[in-house]
């Protein structure tokens, strides 16, 4: 019986394979009928690089602010940037031409405007009412670096703090200076005998449009009458402020300070705060001032049931 060696039928089907695969190339391009090259006539100039959309967060983020009726976050950068943010999926990119720090932004609340204040001084109007938010006008300050800007709720009047201590007001729709200016000298008067600093706060009360709340670096707070154009009460304080904020019903206010306390004054009490709170600081024994910590950077004077939150 003769013995079956499969390696033997194995590689005759493999040398019958490609002489057939041999056979066909031929019939298919027979000998001096080369394949034609095919001309590349694409260049680089015929493509160019674009975004298309972004992701994530904006980087550098340096100022925010929220519409609560139309429901837009504006989050401005500290490379000029503004992202606009509605519902799920909607947003918008937007930039100022000169790449400076966004240091504050204002919406016109239900108006569908929106105002920035930028690093180097410039204020813009921007008008949100269009597929492109576009600006409609800007304002350059010279001679004074902006600090703080407040604009009230329906108000036309936007208020502007400086480096220097002085309130400008701005009329809105003209984007104009109006010509009063709250001069520093004259906010503070006698209570201190040096320069308070510069413009940190500005807000108007909660039950009176009429009476402007100013906060200075130093730890001075003015309560300012804007038709009689003069001080109601000042309220000193030996710690820098870095934020102010209105209790709802208008009677009193809270600040954070560089050594990590909170002051709460009564509006008619300009002595003292009523009380004076260090919420992450050590507290010592013996009614000891506690130990100071980590400047407080914003504040809300929010209530519930249990008190101060």
């Amino acid at each position: 019986m003769r013995k079956f060696n499969i390696r033997k039928v194995l590689d005759g089907l493999t040398a019958g394979s490609s002489s057939a695969s041999q056979q066909q190339q031929q019939q298919q391009h027979p000998p001096g009928n080369r394949e034609p090259e095919i001309q590349e006539t694409l260049q680089s100039e015929h493509f160019q690089l674009c975004k298309t959309v972004r992701h994530g967060f904006p980087y550098q983020p340096s100022a925010l602010a929220f519409d609560p009726v139309q429901k837009i976050l504006a989050v401005g950068t500290q490379t000029g940037a503004l992202r606009l943010f509605g519902r799920p999926g909607v947003e918008c990119y937007c930039q100022h031409d000169s790449g400076a720090a966004v240091i504050q932004l204002q919406f016109l609340i239900n108006e569908g405007a929106l105002v920035s204040a930028l690093a180097d001084d410039t204020l813009h109007l921007w008008n949100l009412r269009q597929k492109r938010p576009a600006i409609l006008h800007s304002l350059k300050f010279c001679r004074e670096r902006v600090t703080f800007c407040h604009l009230p709720f329906q108000s036309k009047w936007l208020y502007v703090g400086t480096e220097r201590g002085n309130i400008h007001i701005v009329n809105v729709e003209s984007f104009t200076l109006s010509g009063y200016v709250i001069m520093w000298n004259k906010a503070i008067e006698l209570s201190s005998k040096s320069h308070p600093g510069p413009v940190v706060h500005i807000s108007d009360n909660p039950m009176d449009e009429g009476k402007l709340l100013i906060g200075f670096e130093s730890g001075t707070v003015v309560l300012w009458d804007l038709k009689s154009k003069k001080a109601d009460y000042r309220y000193t304080y030996d710690e820098a402020i870095h934020s102010v904020a209105w209790h709802h019903e208008g009677k009193q206010f809270i600040c954070s300070h560089s050594d990590g306390t909170l002051t709460i004054w009564n509006v008619r009490s300009p002595a003292k705060p009523v009380q004076t709170i260090t919420p992450h600081g050590k507290q010592l024994k013996d009614g000891k001032k506690p130990e100071p910590c980590k400047p407080i950077l914003k504040v809300e004077f929010k209530t519930t049931r249990s008190g101060l939150c």
